[in-house]
């Protein structure tokens, strides 16, 4: 389970109904795998790949699968999480 999710179901706010799920191409490496966003509230909360990617078949790399938290730093500055 990814950290943000644990933490908002402890929380009481994570509500699948709310989120939005967006299809995007992992920018990880040269492969080109699906990624799917889900965002809660403006937020990236999970990131997982379509059953039907046929490279993979529902499996993200770690960069793939975990690599999106960047994208909530506080300074933007995406080289300190590299």
């Amino acid at each position: 389970m990814f950290s943000s999710e644990y933490e908002m179901r402890q929380a009481g706010t994570w509500d699948e109904s709310r989120q939005t799920r967006t299809d995007t191409i992992c920018p990880y490496c040269g492969v080109g795998c699906t990624i799917r966003l889900h965002v809660q509230d403006n937020r990236i909360v999970k990131a997982t790949l379509p059953l039907d990617q046929d490279i993979t078949r529902g499996n993200l790399c770690i960069k793939g699968r975990f690599g999106w938290e960047y994208a909530h730093s506080p300074t933007g500055d995406t080289e300190a999480h590299a």
